[in-house]
């Protein structure tokens, strides 16, 4: 039984005793198994504690509603989407998980990866990933807007962005084509351009607390769907 049913037998009995009756029902529940895959911005460099970083913010909100839910982050700092496919994914082999966030693409743009070959490799990486995990929901987060660092400026800054915009659409497509979900982390990133120093952590490059609570404000409703119609 979901929490929006416990929600509405609560309303209507009106009374501690009937709160008292539910809640070990809804203690029981079984959790979601949830992974990560990426890159830094998965990892949650910048944000001052583990606790902050965008993923872990959104399946926090998860726990709350399936306690027995649990989150581990296999993402490295400084991956590429070939990074990914070559070192992450295989480690899916022989587990199962409920749910896995894909967040890469970033360094694949500082890197200046044609938006091709970055196509290509994600595709792959999919492929992959639903090999080992056939049953599981993925999300695949897009590819935020790193033109908003003030470490590009000028012309570099434009052409850091465009190529960003291509990589995140790419991911999109990607998603759709696989029948997985798309979260558009460049259009967070981009509105938050205004306020870049706010946004980004001391490295000027990485999210800060205040970015990643967006990212994870994005992030948060799909996860916490996904995981509650993941349970019978």
């Amino acid at each position: 039984m979901r929490r929006s049913v416990f929600l509405g037998l609560v309303a209507a009995a009106g009374s501690a005793h009937r709160r008292a009756a539910i809640e070990p029902i809804r203690s029981a529940l079984p959790g979601v198994r949830i992974v990560a895959l990426g890159d830094s911005l998965a990892f949650g460099t910048g944000a001052s504690s583990p606790e902050r970083a965008f993923i872990f913010r959104a399946y926090e909100d998860v726990r709350k509603r399936l306690p027995a839910s649990e989150l581990e982050n296999l993402a490295m700092g400084g991956s590429t989407v070939r990074d990914v496919l070559r070192l992450q994914v295989p480690r899916l082999a022989g587990r199962r998980f409920d749910i896995l966030v894909i967040c890469v693409g970033g360094n694949d743009v500082v890197r200046r990866v044609e938006p091709a070959a970055f196509a290509q490799t994600y595709g792959r990486m999919l492929a992959a990933i639903r090999r080992f995990q056939p049953g599981a929901r993925i999300i695949c987060c897009g590819v935020p807007n790193v033109g908003i660092s003030p470490l590009f400026s000028g012309l570099d800054h434009a052409a850091v962005t465009q190529l960003a915009r291509a990589d995140n659409a790419a991911v999109r497509v990607a998603a759709d084509a696989h029948g997985d979900y798309f979260v558009d982390l460049f259009a967070v990133t981009t509105g938050a351009g205004g306020d870049a120093a706010r946004f980004l952590s001391d490295d000027r490059f990485h999210p800060g607390d205040a970015g990643y609570a967006q990212l994870a404000a994005a992030l948060e409703p799909l996860l916490v769907s996904l995981a509650v119609a993941s349970r019978p």
